[in-house]
């Protein structure tokens, strides 16, 4: 699941430098879109990425369901301990702990600061928030659609794209951490393209995790459900041209 997760992040960053590519062909003007110029090749092939191996939106499904067999099988094991609580009272406990802790904003995930260089220590606790809040958000979802979670293809989504980033949080601070613990000649650099990405990576999973579970995000899933419905019923785009051409 670790080489899915890197592969299906690394290859939707591939495809984020089509737009790179994309602006040199700009650049050139119609000299970009030939082949002499090497560019429409460059743009061309890193389309595939996103295809080889198995496609990026198959292995999302992939990613969130492994995951939340994981976080099933914990509240069955949960759910068995409450029906002897006295004969489970440490694991009741400490899981009870851990809800009080999370309901006031506390993380209970293992602290990654510890972990890092000490500059990078803010996006390190950062990280370890959103993963407390990543796991309350699955233990809600599932509790909420139990087995039927497999039919929400748009929940799922949000949930692998929140675990792929939090990966690549994960990923960009051992290594940057390493780097400014060497002292290398890159470190500072190192260290502002970590602190940038954790950033954004951190605004990217709030916003999938709290569309997640919200009442809009889950009557936009709704309407998206609908649109989509209504689109494959007709067989093609649904309203009508407003000049009835």
């Amino acid at each position: 699941m670790h080489s899915i997760a890197w592969r299906n992040g690394i290859y939707e960053v591939c495809w984020s430098g089509a737009c790179v590519a994309d602006e040199c062909i700009q650049l050139h003007g119609g000299m970009g879109y030939m082949k002499s110029a090497g560019l429409e090749r460059v743009l061309r092939d890193l389309r595939i990425f996103r295809i080889f191996e198995g496609t990026n939106d198959i292995l999302r499904l992939f990613i969130a369901l492994t995951g939340m067999q994981y976080a099933g099988g914990h509240l069955r094991e949960l759910q068995a301990a409450l029906k002897n609580p006295l004969a489970n009272l440490g694991l009741v406990v400490s899981e009870g702990m851990k809800r009080a802790q999370r309901s006031v904003g506390m993380a209970t995930a293992e602290p990654l600061g510890e972990h890092v260089h000490p500059s990078l220590r803010p996006a390190a606790d950062e990280a370890t928030k959103l993963v407390t809040h990543f796991g309350g958000t699955v233990e809600q979802l599932l509790s909420k659609y139990g087995k039927n979670i497999i039919h929400e293809q748009f929940v799922l989504n949000r949930i692998a794209e929140s675990a792929i980033d939090m990966y690549g949080t994960v990923g960009v601070l051992s290594r940057s951490s390493r780097s400014l613990t060497l002292d290398l000649p890159s470190a500072e650099h190192e260290g502002h393209l970590t602190t940038v990405f954790c950033k954004e990576a951190a605004e990217r999973i709030e916003r999938h995790l709290s569309a997640a579970t919200s009442s809009v995000g889950v009557e936009t899933d709704k309407r998206l459900t609908s649109i989509s419905q209504q689109t494959v019923e007709n067989e093609g785009y649904v309203p009508h041209h407003p000049l009835e051409l």
